[in-house]
């Protein structure tokens, strides 16, 4: 609701609340973190801790072994010897580096590496390969931190499992300046599916490149094949600033490429019972059922309309109009508001294999919003599914839910431009998340019966649906956010704002609940970083990391 909109009803306590929370945001916009200093801190190294280091290297037993391809193939020379000198700066020895390249290398490039003495260095070897335990291509203009290839020895030898490695990287301006780091989560494969998210430098073990390699040129589908089978433990993200890539002026966007997948429905499509609950509000119930009719192109559905206690005339008379819709009914709810209660007894007489979950101050803009989620639930290992929500002004509300500090979780990229492409490119991709909001939620009606719905005891209000996909995931399946899903959200017009102080109370003891449950599994999140603010989802850096290198452990 826009302020204007707060001001007219003279809803003015909400105002004053939206207003608190603007004031808010724009003081932690103002007090982010400087990369520069943060960078110093936590990536570079001191005379303590190469000293460290230097202990650590000496007790190595296990030696893993890394061979290095760089591709000579039109680069600008200059780059091509950055990535070479910052491979013979690593403090890790064991390593081989061949400078692949289809015709006679650059003289000066030749020359400079010839003077850096370094038996390691081979350029364009044409006899048979002996490859090391671990294969890495690079790009020219990729640049190693001295502590990158150490950090994944230490990471496989603590970890035999491990098949594939990647880290966090930032990139380097036309300056000089290190800029823009990219702090990744860990294996999240709806992710991968959409971008590879792994580069600049990841690791392969030497098997896996033997067998996937033929044939695959391009990066992102070889490990599409490589991690086809893996599970999780098998592919290791080490959560720390290990490489740059060094950006030139014509470098628009530092975005990793993006692509859509696209997931059939069933054959035959199944029956979606979407489950509304309401009281009074006329208006606002009248635009979400016309705009739910009008625009939704899935037809496969009914309506379930929970009523509770609804008493306005106007109200009254758009719930006594879409009765005379053959998949429109109504359920009648009496008794104190407890959202969890309403959506588990209507989910016991919807009579769809699939169960939405939708807010009656939501609006219906975008046709294909059912098609997409159906798609998404259907797959067998998903879930729950949730859509992206905006604002009626068009801003996000919600795009997947991330821990926030004591058990508060947060919605992401909250507040920023319905077309935002948000974090390196996060909002033009499925991918899975901590949870979803259950404003807007899909989840099959068997999976909901297998995880009892949704706790009406402990959490009448809030944090049930947060719960049901802790539950999901809990039990192996994934929680999905889409982008490809767009609902308009006209945020909490029924209930108000959710922290006014009359509530505290009661969503206080819930938070609690939600902690004492879930402990650490509320911090754990498939889309977010250690290396970002445990704040419900800004993507800002954190100034303490939650996962530090060795080195600075000690």
């Amino acid at each position: 609701m826009t302020a204007w909109r707060l001001l007219k009803s003279g809803n003015f306590q909400t105002l004053l609340i939206r207003t608190f929370r603007l004031l808010i945001r724009s003081s932690v916009k103002n007090s982010q973190v400087n990369y520069t200093n943060w960078r110093k801190k936590w990536v570079e190294l001191n005379a303590e801790e190469r000293i460290v280091i230097e202990k650590l290297l000496e007790s190595l037993s296990d030696r893993q072994s890394f061979t290095l391809f760089l591709s000579a193939d039109k680069t600008d020379p200059d780059a091509l010897f950055s990535t070479v000198k910052s491979i013979c700066s690593q403090l890790y020895p064991d390593w081989v580096l061949h400078v692949i390249s289809g015709k006679p290398l650059d003289h000066n490039f030749s020359e400079k590496v010839a003077d850096l003495c370094d038996s390691r260095i081979v350029l364009k070897d044409s006899s048979p390969l002996e490859l090391g335990d671990w294969v890495i291509e690079l790009a020219p203009g990729t640049l190693l931190e001295e502590t990158a290839l150490l950090s994944y020895a230490v990471s496989i030898i603590g970890n035999p499992e491990i098949q594939i490695v990647y880290c966090d990287h930032d990139h380097v301006n036309i300056f000089g300046n290190f800029c823009d780091p990219y702090m990744k989560p860990d294996w999240n494969p709806d992710l991968f599916a959409a971008m590879n998210y792994f580069g600049p430098l990841v690791a392969c073990k030497k098997e896996l490149w033997e067998i996937h390699k033929e044939g695959k040129n391009d990066q992102h589908d070889f490990f599409s094949a490589v991690t086809k089978n893996l599970s999780q433990v098998s592919i290791c993200h080490v959560p720390h600033v290990l490489a740059s890539v060094q950006i030139t002026e014509n470098d628009s966007h530092l975005e990793p490429p993006c692509k859509r997948i696209i997931y059939d429905l069933p054959s035959p499509a199944p029956m979606v019972s979407i489950i509304i609950p309401s009281r009074d509000q006329g208006r606002m119930l009248k635009r979400c059922l016309e705009s739910l009719f009008r625009e939704t192109s899935y037809s496969n559905f009914e309506v379930v309309l929970v009523d509770h206690e609804t008493s306005e005339p106007e109200a009254l008379r758009v719930i006594e109009e879409f009765k005379s819709k053959d998949n429109f009914r109504v359920m009648d709810f009496s008794g104190s508001f407890n959202f969890a209660a309403i959506m588990n007894r209507a989910a016991e007489v919807a009579d769809g294999q699939v169960l939405v979950l939708l807010n009656n101050d939501t609006e219906i803009v975008d046709s294909e919003w059912l098609t997409e989620l159906v798609g998404q639930v259907s797959r067998p290992d998903v879930g729950v599914v949730g859509s992206l929500l905006l604002f009626g002004d068009g801003t996000i509300q919600h795009a997947g839910v991330h821990p926030g500090v004591g058990g508060l979780m947060g919605h992401g990229h909250k507040h920023l431009s319905g077309d935002d492409i948000g974090y390196f490119n996060r909002l033009k991709a499925v991918h899975e998340v901590a949870a979803v909001t259950g404003a807007c939620l899909a989840v099959e009606k068997s999976i909901w019966v297998d995880l009892s719905g949704l706790d009406e005891l402990n959490l009448p209000v809030a944090y049930n649906d947060i719960d049901l996909c802790l539950k999901a995931r809990e039990n192996g399946l994934k929680v999905v956010f889409t982008p490809f899903s767009k609902v308009v959200h006209h945020e909490s017009v029924s209930r108000g704002v959710d922290d006014d102080p009359s509530r505290n109370v009661r969503l206080r003891s819930e938070v609690n609940f939600m902690v004492e449950k879930w402990g650490e599994l509320l911090e754990s999140d498939p889309a977010y970083s250690p290396n970002l603010s445990l704040d419900g989802g800004t993507f800002k850096l954190a100034e303490l990391p939650r996962v530090l290198p060795f080195w600075k452990n000690n």
